[in-house]
């Protein structure tokens, strides 16, 4: 432990206690919130024929998904100067799994649209992250650290690529896509809650 409180001890990738708990944890809210900010494009063919949506809806609904990325990454950095990664990784988490539910069972395509533009926020979970890696490791490690808290935090946009399709045609019928988008709003719901278990971390000043 240094004169600052950060602890000093290597990285080891499978230890789960200590700062790694928090790498973790960090990673993890990262790559649900990518999951679900990228958990309609693998399934657009369905909602496409669902609603009728023509090439040029299709085009504004991926626009909007990215539309407020950098107004939310700016508005998201003050709230965690405010209220720290916890509170606003935990809060941001649980917004996102409403609009989820919202997006996955809306009506009209004006509802679609609307949904999928607030849920441009959760993106914004990357700033959030990187501030409480910051905070529990060393300068010398922070990189790697950080390294691996952004390289498994956008594998979501990927994961969700590769099993949302599949849970829809599992779960069958046209509302299956419905039924998958939901599916990661119960993740970012049960995630909201276990994310508050985060320890707060307490930067000692050094007196030498």
């Amino acid at each position: 432990m240094s004169a600052t409180g950060v602890d000093q001890s290597k990285i080891i990738f499978f230890s789960f206690t200590g700062k790694m708990k928090i790498l973790h944890m960090s990673w993890l809210a990262f790559f649900i919130s990518f999951v679900v900010w990228f958990n309609f494009a693998p399934l657009m063919a369905s909602i496409r024929e669902t609603f009728g949506l023509s090439g040029q809806q299709v085009k504004l609904l991926l626009i909007l998904n990215v539309a407020l990325t950098i107004p939310a990454r700016i508005m998201i950095g003050m709230l965690v100067d405010k209220y720290g990664p916890k509170i606003t990784f935990s809060v941001l988490l649980a917004a996102a799994s409403a609009l989820c539910f919202l997006f996955a069972f809306a009506e009209s395509f004006e509802k679609l649209a609307i949904y999928r533009f607030l849920l441009g926020f959760v993106g914004a979970g990357f700033v959030i992250g990187i501030r409480l890696v910051s905070e529990w490791f060393p300068a010398k490690q922070v990189g790697t650290a950080e390294g691996i808290y952004g390289g498994w935090g956008n594998f979501g946009s990927a994961a969700a690529a590769m099993t949302l399709p599949t849970i829809a045609l599992w779960i069958g019928g046209d509302d299956g896509w419905r039924w998958a988008v939901a599916t990661t709003g119960v993740l970012a719901l049960l995630f909201s809650f276990i994310f508050t278990s985060v320890p707060t971390f307490y930067r000692t000043n050094s007196t030498g």
